[in-house]
């Protein structure tokens, strides 16, 4: 049985299918893309589907169980075409091949992307919702992780707002990337971040793909991009998703019902040939990891001010949006401080003890290194007299207390020129994996 819902948008859609128990698929069309959203009484148990269906999957099975050659992993001849992977997880973890916790990453992180994928198209243009209740071939086994579609849907918006807000709604993080000018490029990078990108950025990776080949968040490897794109050293293009991996004929319909060895059938023979496209480990899959020494990330923006509240506030707003922080608590360590991490933009509160924001934004503009950075005054008392005398001291703008996201994202976007920062500064704080 199925249900026309053209004209719901996917927020009011989920709300209803998780109020009503709903169990059976959803297909979101958007065509030539289609997404399939498999639920189980009102729980979304696994997405399939989109323009990189294949790709996710090698790539997240890689990222989250790396003992898993992904192109080991083949489908039954009775598997639907697009929920086989689920199917395949948790035979994998009945087998004890992988543990449940790695199969509810790969789980997550897989509706995460799909539901921000799906999201980025909605706003493009009007989606198409068919439901199709349950039948035999669209019940899921819910033992791994039933999740909550509205939580899940939250999460996906906030992800997308961030991405909309750096100035990105144009570009899908499953583009790729190719190096059009690489004489230029030698010239703008160092030896080293020029070797890097000529590794990673050939045309065969998404953008996705390259974030986890360097370990990084997307959002922050697009940004560290940024300069090169605009000078049209590197440019975004469309990409095909990989080939399916072939049906396992091997063994009878009836016989794959009860033999879940046919999803691992070729496993030992596998286990050490690495993923020819993705071969890097996740520290989500150990209990223990290594300590090692916070890289600062660019662009970072350091926050001077004496109330704890304002910081942990200013703190959550910037990690939110992938931006560095630094913040500062004491106005008299505040130049110590900003010259050893080197801000790319200065938030600077007017009123704290000892000195106020005059005095320390007039200093800061006294430092050579400091001449072009951004400053903005943080007031409650946003008036002219303020303003001229912010000026005068050398303030780039004034923001208005109480700070919310909205105002501060809107200050950065005006006043953060990536296009001007260090191209190698930008990369700095990336892990490369340069090995094939």
């Amino acid at each position: 049985m199925t249900n026309d819902l053209a004209k719901d948008k996917l927020s009011d859609l989920l709300e209803t299918l998780s109020q009503r128990q709903f169990t059976g698929k959803l297909e979101v069309q958007a065509l030539p893309v289609t997404w399939n959203l498999y639920f189980c009484l009102g729980r979304l148990v696994w997405i399939g589907g989109g323009a990189h269906g294949i790709r996710r999957w090698y790539r997240l099975l890689s990222q989250y169980c790396p003992q898993i050659p992904p192109k080991s992993i083949r489908p039954r001849l009775v598997d639907d075409s697009h929920s086989w992977k689920y199917q395949a997880l948790t035979i994998l973890v009945k087998q004890q091949k992988i543990q449940h916790e790695q199969a509810v990453g790969v789980i997550k992180s897989t509706i995460a992307e799909v539901l921000f994928d799906i999201l980025q198209q909605e706003e493009k243009a009007p989606l198409t919702f068919i439901c199709n209740f349950s039948d035999e071939q669209t019940v899921l086994d819910t033992s791994l992780i039933p999740i909550h579609p509205i939580q899940a849907l939250s999460e996906a918006q906030q992800a997308w707002k961030t991405w909309r807000n750096a100035g990105l709604a144009s570009v899908s993080p499953n583009m790729g990337a190719v190096i059009k000018q690489p004489e230029q490029l030698q010239q703008l990078a160092s030896p080293q971040v020029y070797q890097t990108l000529v590794k990673l950025i050939d045309g065969k990776r998404s953008l996705r793909d390259v974030a986890v080949k360097v370990k990084q968040d997307e959002l922050v490897l697009v940004r560290s991009l940024i300069p090169y794109i605009r000078k049209k050293v590197i440019v975004l293009t469309n990409i095909p998703d990989f080939r399916p991996p072939t049906t396992n004929a091997t063994t009878s319909p009836k016989a794959n019902h009860s033999t879940p060895e046919v999803y691992a059938s070729n496993l030992e023979e596998h286990q050490a040939v690495a993923a020819e496209a993705f071969s890097s480990p996740v520290a989500a899959c150990h209990s223990q990891l290594p300590i090692t020494k916070p890289k600062i990330v660019r662009p970072l923006v350091a926050h001077v001010e004496d109330s704890l509240q304002e910081r942990q506030l200013m703190q959550e707003i910037l990690t939110g949006a992938s931006y560095g922080f630094a913040s500062i608590e004491d106005s008299m360590q505040a130049l110590p401080l900003l010259l050893e991490h080197k801000p790319d933009l200065i938030f600077l509160d007017l009123v704290m003890p000892v000195a106020n924001g005059y005095e320390i934004c007039a200093q800061i503009r006294r430092i050579s290194i400091f001449k072009d950075t951004p400053v903005i005054i943080l007031t409650g008392n946003d008036g002219i007299v303020d303003r001229v005398r912010a000026k005068m001291v050398g303030a780039t703008d004034f923001l208005a207390k109480p700070i919310s996201e909205q105002k501060v994202l809107a200050a950065l976007q005006k006043h953060l020129n990536l296009e001007s920062l260090p191209p190698d500064a930008a990369l700095a704080n990336l892990s490369f994996q340069t090995s094939t």
